[in-house]
């Protein structure tokens, strides 16, 4: 596949370099974002993609990241040379992004254990609850994997149910109630595993030791 990345104008990065306030600001926002909107698509954690709902903060940071940066870059004339620094730039992002403690998904807030004043409970400590309970609720058979499937894309990775359920010929209503139903089977897994009267770090080792 062609690179699009546009021919880099010299005078456009020295300009913004000596005026950050510049009139062409607008000129290198529409010629380098969908470039690293491009960037950030074809990046990976691992083996996988960023995920959709990180996609558009990425780009943002990064594009505010070069332009403060401009000031202080010397560009060699040549796209190869700028090319590779948006490149780095996306780079240097994602590993910060990968560093980040892991979020708890917002839709699985309800799940959350008792509270317990001297339990000092941390991000990653309720992912790793939600996430086993998860899997012990998959791995019952109760859902198929298209079902799982679109429970992921939904709840997990943010997509909105109307573009689910056109890939998957559900109505939105459907999705909706996968994902609840899905939610709701993971709430009395961890009902089971005492959510409503252990403290976090007590479920979490009933949950890794039922594994």
């Amino acid at each position: 596949m062609p690179d699009r990345t546009p021919t880099t104008s010299e005078a456009l990065l020295r300009e913004l370099a000596a005026r950050p306030d510049s009139p062409r600001a607008e000129e290198f926002a529409r010629l380098y974002e969908p470039v690293l909107r491009r960037y950030v698509a074809q990046a990976r954690i691992g083996h996988a993609p960023i995920q959709p709902a990180d996609r558009d903060d990425l780009v943002q940071e990064v594009f505010l990241a070069v332009r403060s940066a401009l000031p202080g870059f010397r560009y060699v004339p040549g796209r190869s040379s700028f090319r590779a620094y948006l490149r780095r730039a996306v780079r240097n992002a994602v590993l910060r992004l990968q560093r980040r403690p892991a979020p708890v998904p917002p839709v699985l807030a309800d799940a959350r254990p008792a509270p317990d004043a001297g339990d000092r409970d941390s991000g990653e400590t309720l992912l790793r609850i939600w996430t086993l309970a998860l899997a012990r609720v998959f791995r019952s058979g109760r859902f198929s994997p298209n079902t799982q499937a679109v429970f992921r894309r939904v709840a997990l990775e943010g997509e909105s149910p109307a573009d689910v359920g056109r890939e998957f010929k559900l109505k939105p209503n459907a999705v909706y109630q996968i994902r609840n139903r899905i939610l709701r089977a993971v709430r009395e897994e961890l009902d089971r595993f005492g959510r409503r009267r252990l403290s976090a770090s007590d479920l979490l080792d009933a949950l890794e030791s039922a594994d």
